[in-house]
């Protein structure tokens, strides 16, 4: 499906509208290169979770980070930017949170976690209304009442059931990034310890990451459904 650049503002107005958005719509961008960075947009200059960037980029802000200014190894690793760490693999760090029985049962959810296996050299993000690139996936949160909304919204069109994937944890990075790139469906969360306890992320929101090719979709069902 053919993306049209020029309607970023427009998609991300009918979206705020819409689903009374308190932010704005991420559009998040995997790149291979700084050749790769879209014209006018800086590079980060502070390190910061995954997560804390895409509410960074929720607010208003616009730019691109490497591996380098990635705070968290376990997101960095789950979209490509870095090689996902021993501990991690193993179950080893979650068990030691507590998050699970053993670290058996850790590592059976780690081997199921989306994760982008073709590596990257960084990611972009910007606000979807200010986005001059083709985002690849769309981060939007919101809360349970327009996430309904959305889902209604993605069944309207296609007819599919919206099969959700998700742990408790790598929420804004796995579930709602890697999940619809590596996929190509959307997807929704309801985030984790990280993005409520880093990012803001508040008891009432939820995420949902939708691929390019779900956005017009979405819009159209948005706009046509009763």
């Amino acid at each position: 499906m053919e993306y049209d650049i020029g309607e970023n503002a427009n998609y991300s107005k009918i979206l705020i509208d819409e689903l009374e958005l308190k932010r704005l719509p991420v559009a998040v961008k995997f790149i291979n290169g700084e050749d790769e960075v879209p014209e006018g947009i800086e590079k980060i200059d502070e390190s910061l979770r995954h997560c804390e960037m895409i509410t960074k980029a929720s607010k208003g802000d616009l730019f691109y980070s490497t591996a380098e200014e990635q705070k968290c190894t376990g997101g960095s690793s789950a979209m490509g930017l870095t090689e996902l760490p021993p501990k991690i693999a193993s179950g080893e760090f979650y068990y030691t949170l507590g998050r699970f029985e053993s670290v058996e049962t850790a590592k059976s959810v780690l081997d199921n976690i989306s994760r982008k296996d073709e590596k990257s050299y960084g990611l972009v993000y910007a606000p979807l209304e200010k986005a001059n690139f083709e985002p690849d996936v769309v981060v939007i949160i919101t809360n349970p009442k327009f996430g309904m909304k959305i889902t209604q919204a993605i069944v309207y069109n296609s007819g599919e059931m919206l099969e959700a994937k998700f742990a408790g944890i790598q929420s804004l990075c796995a579930d709602a990034v890697s999940g619809p790139y590596v996929t190509g469906k959307p997807n929704a969360t309801l985030a984790c310890s990280g993005s409520r306890g880093y990012a803001g992320i508040e008891d009432d929101e939820i995420a949902f990451g939708l691929h390019k090719d779900n956005i017009k979709p979405v819009i159209d069902g948005l706009q046509n459904m009763a």
